[in-house]
């Protein structure tokens, strides 16, 4: 069984309690390898190799064109490992392979495209009066501390920290104990061989009640970043509000997708595909719900149903494999009680509704309809491939299903009417509004987040980079 460690201060290192964690596929339900238990003597390691890059000044002092031929090093070298290391997210995540190598090669972009900005970061002068010379300075907050998520184990990494590094901040990540090896083995590799200075990338694996909870109120943590559940999120933001640092944070979705009688059907259909089913469902952006209108329902729900029925199950390792494992086996006991709740509130299931009896942790495609705003099913996150269907026949009770959620991650509207899908947009109260196709829009040039309890950071795009940098202003009398 290959064990797998932590990269702290430059070099691959055993938890000092010489503890590991059993990673299992999602596919099969085996061990597949373990990685190295993070405590809090591992937490203090990392963070200490971490401010100590950052007092040193290794990424602030350096010049900003060599920051940015570094970033793009990184790049170049996370692209040579992409294949390998793709595997192994599929082995340990259960996702499509094509998606996880998509992974690596979404990550190296980051680092270009941050790469691109590290020398436009830029002060300004600020007129105040007659013999003051007033500017601003932008700088980093210092050790930057970023726990992950297992969905997208290593393209969440290359959000995050891409633009930490742009910023000057040095970073330490945790991963999630269910997905940790791709980032333990190919990831850190990338960064080895790219001759990253010693500290200023260091990453742990330990479970989040212990080695999360411990980095996020560590003394020497200036600055967190968080993407997962809302429960979780409000520790975090509890952590940092007791030190009195910024957190960043992307938490949960239940975005609806609303159909109008002119959509173009297929569209939607492939929407669906990408959008619910593809990761079995395991997407914060998930299209969870949509929201038609009565007179193309019927039409809609045939399409739908035959979809669902026509994935092939099976690993993400498999070739042509489309819909792939949940997680773990307790995900995906929770997934099916969603599906049963569902349909004891009355919905129905026109396709799926239950586990699938193999080896692994599989779920059926479901498509629930007949679903109402007030059930379970219509209002809390899933995270699995299940889809409801919400009727409506005026625009303006569209709108109001769509927004009647806690979260504000994402929302879509199919129509051939722009006039229409640009009113739409302006009301529907989320962060990404996907128009004619679900996930439309750019990867690292397009900010990312949410409003109400989805959260209220940034990521990604130029929007981002504040979330990493702090002002300062100096006056000087002359």
């Amino acid at each position: 069984m290959k064990k797998y460690q932590h990269y702290i201060d430059g070099s691959w290192q055993d938890s000092i309690s010489k503890d590991f964690i059993e990673v299992l596929n999602p596919s099969t339900g085996e061990v597949i390898g373990e990685i190295a238990c993070a405590k809090k003597a591992d937490v203090d390691s990392a963070v200490i190799a971490a401010k100590k890059s950052f007092d040193n000044k290794v990424l602030v002092d350096m010049p900003l064109a060599e920051r940015a031929r570094l970033m793009r090093r990184i790049a170049e070298e996370i692209r040579k490992v992409a294949d390998e290391g793709g595997k192994i997210i599929s082995y340990e995540n259960g996702k499509p392979i094509s998606g996880a190598i998509k992974e690596f090669n979404d990550t190296a972009e980051y680092f270009e495209y941050y790469a691109g900005l590290t020398d436009k970061l830029e002060g300004r002068t600020i007129p105040v009066g007659s013999g003051i010379f007033d500017y601003t300075v932008l700088e980093p907050y210092g050790v930057s501390a970023q726990i992950v998520p297992w969905n997208y184990p290593i393209a969440m990494i290359g959000r995050s920290l891409s633009c930490a590094f742009a910023t000057g901040n040095s970073s330490v990540i945790k991963t999630a104990e269910l997905t940790p090896l791709s980032a333990a083995e190919h990831l850190a590799k990338a960064f080895h061989n790219a001759d990253v200075p010693k500290g200023l990338i260091n990453i742990i694996c330990g479970y989040g009640e212990e080695a999360g909870h411990y980095l996020s109120s560590h003394s020497g943590v200036n600055q967190i970043v968080f993407t997962g559940s809302v429960v979780t999120g409000k520790k975090i933001l509890h952590a940092a509000a007791e030190k009195i640092i910024p957190a960043v944070i992307e938490l949960g979705g239940k975005s609806a997708g609303i159909v109008y009688p002119d959509a173009d059907l297929d569209k939607v259909i492939e929407s669906a595909k990408n959008g619910i089913f593809t990761n079995a469902g395991q997407i914060c952006t998930a299209m969870s719900k949509l929201v038609v209108h009565k007179s193309i329902k019927d039409n809609l729900i045939e399409k739908l149903s035959n979809l669902a029925r026509s994935l092939k199950v099976g690993p993400g390792y498999e070739k042509d494999s489309e819909l792939t494992p949940i997680i773990s086996e307790k995900q995906l006991e929770k997934v099916e009680g969603y599906a049963r709740s569902g349909i004891q509130a009355g919905a129905e299931a026109v396709a799926g509704g239950k586990k699938i009896e193999r080896n692994g942790f599989f779920m059926e495609a479901t498509v629930l309809n007949n679903v109402t705003p007030d059930m379970t099913v219509a209002k809390e996150e899933i995270f699995g491939p299940i889809l409801s269907i919400l009727e409506y026949e005026d625009p303006e009770e569209a709108i109001n299903i769509a927004n009647d959620t806690d979260y504000g991650l994402a929302a879509g509207v199919f129509t051939k009417d722009l006039k229409q899908a640009s009113w739409t947009a302006n009301k529907l109260e989320s962060g990404q509004i996907y128009i004619n196709k679900w996930f439309a829009g750019g990867l690292a040039s397009t900010p990312f987040g949410g409003y109400k309890q989805s959260g209220y950071s940034r990521e990604k795009g130029q929007d981002a980079l504040m979330s990493y940098l702090q002002v300062k202003n100096v006056g000087i009398q002359i």
